[in-house]
């Protein structure tokens, strides 16, 4: 069945993505009933005193091993040639790509500490947020008791939403701080769904003012075609200047994205209305 190919249910394994190729691996074979030939808790049969045990073991350990084969990168394929059972493929992998877990953390705490909001939506920022902290969390959970990790992602949901909020733009610092001083804070869920709201807020509150000021040229327009315009009395909502208009003025801006070089009904990252 097309639900059984692994190729659409792991994360392949390179130099970087141990963690969470082990993870998946081991849910899906555990699936098949057949992981203790990866952990050495179902032995070889010795094949002088039962040799169909021995040979229907064999096949077992086989299709293991065509699993991992199949569920890794070509340039480490050749790498496991020395290895004739799945137990010590896995010890191998486990070997080499688990031991750069201190730098790749190391790597992700500084990407996490140096990601920012920039001109990304709410939803974008999230979405992005998460997949950094879910590279982070799967090397931090890997080696923990299973005693421990409960206390230690208690922890860390606090410390991420913390992070979310503290790298918000400038102009949420009204609603960050109203999240920040409540007792108890709010959850990260429940902080992404009035950020939401607010970021809708400030859409629509941008775009109202963006008319409002955009009135004065248009009003002037209506009077009569057959005047010429003195375009001293035009302001450009977007510079704030007098003598042009907006759509074609040399610095736009866009009160959404806070970026030069286009005005809010021109934004490609704003959401639909």
């Amino acid at each position: 069945m097309a639900s059984e190919k692994y190729d659409v249910l792991f994360v392949r394994l390179n130099e970087r993505y141990y963690p969470a190729w082990a993870f998946q691996f081991e849910i899906f074979v555990t699936r098949k009933d057949l992981w203790g030939h990866v952990d050495g808790n179902t032995p070889a049969p010795d094949k002088d005193k039962d040799k169909v045990a021995h040979a229907k073991w064999a096949v077992k350990d086989a299709q293991v091993m065509a699993w991992i084969l199949s569920s890794v990168d070509l340039n480490i394929v050749l790498n496991l040639r020395p290895y004739k059972t799945a137990s010590t493929m896995w010890s191998y992998l486990k070997k080499i790509y688990s031991q750069n877990n201190a730098a790749r953390r190391f790597q992700l705490e500084h990407n996490i500490a140096n990601f920012k909001h920039h001109s990304l939506s709410i939803a974008d920022f999230y979405s992005q947020f998460m997949n950094l902290w879910a590279k982070y969390t799967d090397i931090v959970y890997a080696n923990l008791p299973s005693e421990g990790l409960s206390s230690v992602q208690t922890i860390h949901e606090i410390t991420k939403r913390d992070q979310f909020l503290m790298k918000l733009r400038s102009e949420f610092e009204g609603i960050r701080s109203n999240l920040m001083h409540r007792d108890p804070v709010p959850s990260l869920d429940a902080c992404l769904n009035e950020l939401l709201r607010e970021e809708q807020r400030l859409l629509t509150q941008s775009i109202i003012e963006d008319q409002r000021l955009s009135t004065v040229p248009v009003a002037y327009v209506a009077q009569g075609k057959s005047r010429r315009h003195d375009m001293s009395t035009i302001q450009c909502f977007s510079w704030k200047r007098f003598d042009h208009y907006a759509s074609t003025c040399p610095k736009k801006f866009c009160n959404y994205c806070k970026r030069d070089g286009h005005i809010i009904k021109e934004c490609p990252i704003r959401p639909p209305r």
